[in-house]
């Protein structure tokens, strides 16, 4: 069997920097010998979380060829929870002062690349937003950024404009809502100060506008939307656009700036992943200042699973009552503290949730439904699992891709259209997929 050295540096390899220094790294080892090995964790849910997740994981770091399989147990010791607490412990973060430009721009102070967390759902947009900070104009243009409330777009498209400004501090940046274009406008017609308010728009560096689809139905304001688009376009100067439907899809919007909206690139944020989840928690617990374990981190991430406003709402009402209380955030605590606001709000399925189930029922391993390995017995749960999760979650293609192992979009798109056709002719599959999507949907209603 493998040293546990050998087989740390294998698992912070395999599964990255954050889910290792979260659920490894805390592991106490106690037993390595003959074919056998136990660990101490803080708690029960921790060693649930380790065991449905990381098990296979962990033996196969430390096997080798006198012991292919080892014998890997998890022991509960409370006293690795006060180890824990104390790891966790880090001082306030100081939010960074605001230089003038960003106030006058109306930037979201704590809106910076550096506090984004990414993950395989908003991957391909931060990656853009990075591109055009630095080269504004020039790269993408306009980048589109849509998806639904609280996945973290406005956060991304302020991190832009504070990262023009970090570089050029003379830069001219605009960041507002289009209801507030919308009133601006509104006072300019009122006060006839029509100039005043094109030379604002038609005269900066980056305009950024959240939430276009509210400019939906409103003829007069799409007009000049429309005009000020082109200035700034001709001029190359960046345009940054969210919304919470991709353009094709927003209803009452003129087809002359449904058709500019798509000119530059077009990219989703989907809802975060359990991994992009945990680390929002670990790092927003760092910013409130107050230490939180990983099993209360894990029952937070897994309990708001579809917003990442929400999920910091969470940590703000946890810090607030630990530090009320004086006391440390325990899963007891944090259960009882988060008991009333989770209680209001309708649990959605995860792709955790489908992977699951799907697991489940056809007794497999998540290791096995993710591999590259393509045996009969894997392949159609692996193409029923994606095809549930495109159903339930609506996630792009590429992020389910990336979900199940790293594959590439077309082989979602395959399994979307194999199952789509095999269940309208074989009423034993469909009634199948019925049933594990009953399941799924019944979890997160329990």
């Amino acid at each position: 069997m493998r040293s546990w050295q050998h087989a740390q540096n294998t698992l912070r390899e395999v599964l990255g920097e954050g889910s290792y220094d979260t659920w490894i790294k805390p592991l106490r080892m106690t037993v390595l010998e003959d074919g056998r090995v136990s660990f101490d964790v803080p708690s029960k849910f921790f060693r649930d979380w380790v065991e449905e997740r990381y098990l296979d994981a962990l033996r196969n770091a430390l096997a080798d060829e006198a012991n292919p399989q080892p014998e890997v147990t998890l022991n509960i010791n409370g006293s690795v929870q006060g180890e824990l607490f104390e790891h966790a412990r880090k001082p306030r973060k100081r939010e960074r002062p605001q230089t003038t430009a960003a106030r006058l721009a109306n930037l979201v102070p704590r809106y910076t690349f550096e506090n984004f967390v990414v993950g395989s759902s908003n991957q391909l947009a931060h990656a853009a937003a990075r591109a055009i900070a630095g080269n504004p104009g020039e790269v993408y243009n306009p980048v589109f950024i849509y998806g639904t409330t609280g996945v973290g777009k406005t956060h991304l498209v302020n991190a832009i404009g504070h990262f023009v400004f970090d570089r050029d501090p003379a830069a001219k940046v605009v960041y507002l809502s289009s209801e507030a274009f919308v009133n601006e406008m509104i006072s300019a017609l009122r006060h006839h100060r029509m100039d005043e308010f094109k030379k604002r728009f038609r005269k900066v560096d980056v305009l950024i506008v959240d939430d276009v689809q509210f400019l939906a139905g409103r003829e007069r304001t799409q007009e000049e939307f429309f005009h000020t688009f082109n200035t700034l376009h001709e001029a190359r100067r960046q345009i940054v656009l969210t919304s919470d439907k991709f353009p094709k899809d927003i209803p009452e919007l003129e087809e002359r700036l449904r058709n500019r909206f798509e000119w530059g690139l077009t990219v989703d944020i989907q809802a975060p992943d359990i991994e992009t989840r945990l680390a929002i928690v670990q790092q927003k617990a760092e910013a409130e200042g107050f230490s939180i374990s990983p099993d209360v981190a894990a029952y937070v991430a897994d309990q708001v699973a579809n917003n990442v406003r929400e999920l910091e709402g969470a940590l703000t009402r946890l810090g607030a009552h630990a530090s009320l209380k004086k006391t440390e955030v325990t899963l007891e605590f944090a259960q009882e503290v988060l008991q009333p606001l989770l209680g209001r709000r309708p649990r959605l399925p995860t792709i955790d949730d489908v992977q699951r189930t799907v697991c489940e029922h056809f007794g497999l391993t998540l290791t096995e439904l993710k591999s590259k390995r393509r045996t009969q017995n894997l392949v159609v749960p692996r193409m029923i699992a994606m095809f549930l999760t495109r159903k339930l979650i609506n996630l792009s293609f590429p992020v389910i891709g990336e979900q199940f192992g790293g594959r590439d979009h077309s082989t979602v798109i395959h399994a979307q259209t194999t199952i789509t056709q095999r269940q309208a002719a074989d009423p034993a599959l469909r009634s199948t997929i019925e049933r594990l999507e009953r399941s799924v949907t019944s979890q997160r209603a329990s």
